[in-house]
């Protein structure tokens, strides 16, 4: 027990000299540790950052040590059973310790900063030897800084110091690439930059800047691909069964084996049956709800025959997103969608981003906040963009 104990201290004193980075802007840098009160030295501490489009990031500390012999990994088991059994006795000091950390950041930087969601985990690990893993976990708001569509990383721990047993991973979201780093990265990936210490950077680094893969040089073929693909989502959208509307494609089909003069229940048909302008369309309009209202049924189901509504527990994450984006008139905020299907923020952006390539979803920056819309949302200034699709249809069919 008394081994675990030390365990306990060894990680909430690295954990301060982490904080002590922040809160005093001097490099003073991770220390090796406190292992060395157990007679072992920890093999490594890894410093894991994800930064997500916002400008906040998700860090991971784990502090590993090999379990060589028996004690190493009685201790280590004992250690893991208190952190499972009061893992607040845990994240309680470490999260005030970085919090203190944000702070500072946010007095160097001038942005607003904090830091939430600390947890903490034990863990075997075979790498393949065995390993103790202790991860400390949590979100830090306003980490990176946002400047148009860049991404500027590395003044919230500006003079950061790395011992030789310390790597720091900056990595990225899908939808960004790597602009430059400074100073060069031990290794450069395509979603992240490694530093492998001992590096102790100087005032004004460490420095990465990432930015969006759309707007990088050499994109530009990819833009008239994109209008294209948004063209031919705009007329075929609305064949979704679940984006249809009662108005879809079902009345259309019925005109055509109408005989002359004869009336339909859809508004465009009633316009252009009328000599009338404003008003026969109107009328044209209320008729066809008032039929809707006594048959008690809507175009899709005089067709298929009261189709029962979609399962949601069906549909793929891309349709989901679609659905939400729908019920919301046609506009949402990502960070609402990760919120909505309680996804997280790096499977949102997966999941968007893949939408977007295929011409189902377009995306602008409003401040901080990355806004989804439709296709045929922009097409029709906002409007029905169903009922716009529709009429163009007739159009071509007269």
């Amino acid at each position: 027990m008394q081994r675990t104990v030390l365990l306990l201290v060894v990680a909430l004193v690295a954990s301060a000299g982490l904080a002590s980075v922040g809160a005093a802007q001097t490099g003073a840098g991770l220390p090796s540790g406190g292992f060395d009160q157990m007679d072992v030295s920890p093999d490594d501490v890894l410093i894991a950052v994800t930064v997500e489009p916002d400008g906040d990031a998700v860090w991971e500390t784990q502090y590993r040590i090999r379990l060589a012999d028996d004690d190493e990994e009685q201790a280590f088991e004992e250690l893991r059973a208190d952190v499972e059994s009061d893992p607040d006795a845990y994240t309680g000091r470490f999260g005030e310790r970085m919090r203190t950390t944000a702070g500072a950041a946010e007095n160097a930087t001038g942005r607003e900063m904090n830091v939430t969601n600390v947890s903490v985990s034990a863990e075997r690990r075979e790498l393949p030897q065995s390993y103790g893993v202790l991860t400390y976990r949590f979100e830090w708001s306003n980490f990176a800084a946002v400047d148009g569509d860049r991404l500027l990383v590395g003044d919230a721990v500006d003079a950061l110091f790395l011992d030789e047993s310390t790597s720091l991973i900056v990595s990225w979201e899908d939808g960004y690439r790597l602009g430059e780093a400074s100073p060069t990265p031990t290794e450069t990936r395509d979603d992240a930059v490694v530093w492998q210490g001992p590096v102790d950077f100087t005032e004004g680094e460490p420095r990465v800047t990432i930015e969006q893969e759309e707007f990088a040089a050499g994109a530009l073929p990819f833009v008239a691909l994109g209008l294209l693909v948004a063209i031919v989502a705009v007329v075929g959208y609305r064949r979704r069964p679940w984006g249809a509307s009662a108005s879809g494609e079902t009345p259309v089909a019925s005109a055509e084996s109408t005989e002359p003069g004869a009336t339909t229940s859809t508004a465009a048909d009633g316009a252009s049956a009328s000599p009338d302008s404003a008003s026969g369309e109107d009328d044209a309009t209320s008729d066809s709800a008032a039929g809707e209202d006594e048959s008690g049924t809507d175009a899709d189901e005089d067709a298929d025959g009261a189709a029962p509504p979609v399962d949601e527990d069906l549909l793929s994450n891309e349709e989901q997103v679609i659905r939400l984006v729908e019920e919301n008139g046609g506009r949402v905020k990502q960070k609402r969608v990760a919120e909505e299907l309680d996804w997280t923020a790096a499977k949102t952006s997966q999941v968007v981003t893949g939408l977007r390539d295929d011409g189902d979803l377009d995306g602008f920056r409003l401040g901080r906040e990355n806004v989804l819309s439709l296709p045929e949302y922009d097409a029709a200034g906002g409007g029905d963009a169903d009922g716009e699709a529709d009429g163009t249809t007739d159009e071509r069919e007269e």
